[in-house]
């Protein structure tokens, strides 16, 4: 299967790990240390964030504290009045108060900003794993760029979101690839829940493994019966364990499912180019199994 979507999988978890923000739900006025986003999810305490809209930016703040899925608690307050709902406000992660500006496919000789990320594939490597299916390994590079010219912030950048991105990587072992198919809940869906209403089951089979996902969670179950056109029955025992919302619920048939990753080994200060700095890499594997017994074969004499 294709290479391309590992590395679009994991230049979407890079992408959202260093460049998490939330939309404000609230208005945050000075004064405020609480601030009401619409997922916290991808914040931790410790991490150092900024209040943003189009125009403007208030630097310096760091969590103290992540309240729950919605709320953070700032070490000090909002200095500015212009952090609005209706302004487009949102709390964005900074680094040494710089920000990525784009996690490239490709030569970093033709990127136009900095600092900036490459995710590359190095490798490939299949081996059988049963008698009707190989494991598939995936081996790719992330690598981060700075400018020489800010030598020692950018260390301490490169340090920092090397961090940030191989937790990211480990948060998600189990990362989504192209391709899949997505329905919605017709009804919502309750802790202890077997069966499920969904706007198309048509897209499903029994033992069809599938995600069901909000803004700050997710589980995995697998299918034991299509009841009709839209109601799903999970097996016994693998009830839903948490509350899911018609209103921003996905549920998710995954094609393909990789059963192992891990970000292997980081270098740190590796090459010099030109004015570049190729600060760190990430070296990321990433194994699935491929079925090989529904595959034709091909004609030997013609």
């Amino acid at each position: 299967m294709a290479v391309s979507e590992v590395v679009d999988s994991v230049r979407r978890i890079v992408e959202r790990w260093v460049n998490t923000y939330s939309p404000l739900t609230e208005d945050a006025s000075p004064g405020d240390t609480v601030i009401n986003v619409d997922s916290t999810i991808r914040f931790q305490e410790g991490d150092e964030v900024m209040l943003y809209n189009p125009t403007r930016a208030e630097y310096g703040h760091v969590i103290d504290e992540v309240i729950d899925n919605t709320r953070v608690r700032l070490a000090s307050p909002v200095i500015n009045s212009l952090w609005t709902v209706q302004n487009a406000g949102v709390l964005r992660k900074t680094i040494n108060n710089m920000f990525v500006h784009g996690v490239y496919v490709g030569d970093p000789n033709v990127i136009p900003r900095f600092p900036a990320i490459t995710v590359n594939p190095t490798g490939r490597n299949s081996e059988w794993l049963t008698l009707e299916s190989t494991k598939e390994r995936y081996e790719i590079e992330i690598s981060t760029y700075i400018l020489d010219s800010t030598h020692e912030d950018g260390f301490r950048f490169l340090m920092n979101i090397t961090d940030t991105i191989q937790l990211g990587l480990k948060r998600n072992i189990f990362p989504l690839l192209q391709d899949y198919e997505t329905t919605t809940l017709l009804a919502d869906g309750e802790i202890g829940d077997q069966f499920l209403k969904v706007a198309d089951s048509s897209i499903f089979e029994r033992f069809s493994r599938i995600l069901i996902e909000d803004k700050h969670k997710y589980e995995e179950h697998m299918i034991d019966e299509i009841i009709d056109s839209t109601t799903i029955k999970i097996f016994e025992g693998n009830e839903l364990c948490q509350t899911f919302l018609t209103a921003d619920t996905t549920v998710i048939k995954a094609n393909r499912f990789v059963f192992n990753s891990w970000p292997t080994d980081i270098d740190y200060g590796k090459v010099h180019q030109k004015t570049l700095m190729k600060a760190s890499t990430i070296r990321w594997f990433a194994e699935e199994e491929e079925w090989q017994i529904l595959r034709r074969q091909d004609t030997q004499l013609s």
